[in-house]
Formats: C-alpha cells, structure tokens, sequence
C-alpha cells in the first residue's frame, strides 16, 4: 500500500508561519510603541490643518517601527499574492515555496520603492518643494500602515483554507478603494485644496494609482510564469 504524497499548502509551511508569528510579535510591538502617533498621523490625512508641525520620523524607536511596518506590508502582499496565484491560476508551490516568498517579497519591495520615486519625480515637477514633502509623508504612511489592513485577507488566506476566494477578493477590493480615498483626500487636502481641477486629479490617480496597479498583477504572473520555467 502506497502512500499518497500530501498537496502542498501554504498553511503547512514552517517558514511561512514562523515569518507570520515574527510579524504578529512585530505588529505588536509597533502598536504598543508607536499606536498613538500613527492614530494622530491619520487624523491629520483627513483633518488637514496648514501649520500643522511635521511628524518626527527620525527617532530610533519610530525608525523601527516603521521598518517593521514596511515588512509588514510586504510579507502580507506577498502571502495574499502566492495564496491567490495557487487558487487562481493553480500556481503550484511544493519544494519551490521559499523561492517564490523570496522573489515576491523583494518585488514588492522594489515596487513601493519605485512608487515612491515616481511620485517624488512627478510632484517636484509639477507642484511645490512643500506639496511634494507633505504628500510624501502620506505616501509612506500608507504604505507602511497597508500592512494592518490587509492582514486579514493573509489570516483567512492562511488558517481558513477552504474560505472562497471572491470573498478574499471582495476585501481586498475595499482595502484598495480606502487606500485610493485615502491618497485621494492627501490630494485634496494638500495639493489642490486651492484648485479644485478634477480632471487634473482623475488623470494623476489614473497615470500614478490605478494603471501601476495593473500593472503590478500583470508583472506578477509573467514572474510567477519565469520562476517557474526556471525552476
């Protein structure tokens, strides 16, 4: 009698959840460190005020907690990202799973870092030395704080593994819908709270939001497709 080899599943993955419990330890440790100034960072995205003081991000505890925010983010959308590739285009991990969590987590890395480039390139262009700084700082605190918002969507991916996946799906819908609102009031607020030309805002979100989104999934099948050619 032969014993059938059992599927691969992210969920039995060692390194998968010992990464996950570094990064549970790790999101503690920023919400007891540092919960209170990023509650009062996003009350000052939404309720703007134009002498506001800047935040100090230079501490040494704050430099942690944002490092640890960062990974945070990564580790998620690089979890969301290998779960969703197995369900929907029937992506198959067994030996190969280190490999891929390895590559995607430095793509997603490289992609906030390019965002960020875009964006300072596009806004000192365009717009004020001071409008540039202030929607920077909106900039990296969404993206460090994305971390906490999709942490669900990797939990059900992980530990609930017969949850559908257009339920995943719808949520990570609303995450990127409050992540465009988000940017969008920073846009409002600080770089066109003196002229509201909507079309100006439709083409920014267009050209700098929602085409490197597609373009970001698209770029994660054809790796997706590499890695597994060469390997």
């Amino acid at each position: 009698m032969t014993n059938t080899p059992v599927p691969y599943n992210i969920t039995n993955d060692n390194t998968i959840m010992l990464l996950f419990i570094i990064n549970i330890i790790g999101m503690a440790y920023v919400l007891m460190m540092n919960g209170t100034s990023i509650m009062e960072r996003a009350k000052g995205i939404f309720y703007y005020q134009r002498n506001s003081t800047p935040f100090n991000d230079r501490t040494h505890i704050t430099r942690i907690c944002n490092a640890l925010m960062y990974a945070q983010t990564i580790f998620y959308l690089t979890i969301i990202t290998l779960s969703e590739l197995q369900k929907t285009v029937d992506l198959s991990l067994d030996r190969n799973a280190f490999i891929y969590t390895c590559t995607f987590a430095l793509f997603f890395g490289i992609v906030l870092l390019a965002k960020k480039w875009i964006y300072d390139l596009v806004n000192n262009i365009l717009y004020t030395k001071k409008e540039a700084q202030e929607f920077r700082e909106i900039y990296f605190f969404t993206a460090k704080t994305s971390g906490f918002i999709l942490a669900p969507a990797a939990i059900a991916l992980l530990f609930v593994p017969s949850i559908k996946i257009s339920y995943v799906n719808f949520y990570l819908v609303l995450a990127i819908i409050a992540y465009i609102y988000t940017i969008t009031i920073g846009l409002f607020r600080i770089i066109f709270r003196k002229r509201r030309n909507y079309l100006e805002i439709f083409l920014y979100l267009c050209a700098l939001e929602f085409l490197p989104i597609a373009m970001v999934w698209k770029s994660v099948l054809q790796l997706s497709e590499f890695i597994t050619i060469k390997i």
